[in-house]
């Protein structure tokens, strides 16, 4: 059961990670209107080179998802993942860059996620 919690939980992240990378990709304004900014005309290109690693890392946890077992790297950088993109807008929130209002969907999204990959984490048992 656990197993296909964590299956589930992969599928999904990975999905949401595909959808924000192909948003950013052809829709960067509308990706910076969603969270509250404006975009600069040099930050689409960054947003671009972004949106690429977010459908690679989405895919990337589709197909961990196939193969748990022989993927427990995959649920590694999926754990890591989570904890740096919640990590990363809560410190530029501490810097004063943005506020809460801002962040608050993406930090809830990588809070509930990065506990889930915690809780059905593949363990060893003897």
């Amino acid at each position: 059961m656990r197993n296909l919690n964590l299956k589930i939980a992969l599928i999904i992240y990975g999905a949401i990670h595909i959808v924000w990378g192909f948003m950013m990709l052809f829709a960067p304004d509308t990706m910076t209107e969603f969270s509250g900014f404006e975009i600069a005309t040099s930050a689409e290109y960054f947003l671009v080179l972004l949106g690429a690693a977010f459908v690679a890392v989405g895919v990337w946890f589709i197909m961990t998802a196939l193969d748990i077992v022989n993927n427990v790297g995959g649920i590694k950088f999926a754990v890591l993942w989570s904890a740096i993109m919640l990590v990363a807008p809560l410190f530029s929130l501490w810097l004063e860059y943005i506020d809460f209002g801002h962040i608050w969907f993406i930090v809830a999204i990588n809070f509930v996620f990065c506990g889930a990959f915690l809780v059905f984490y593949p363990r060893v048992t003897d």
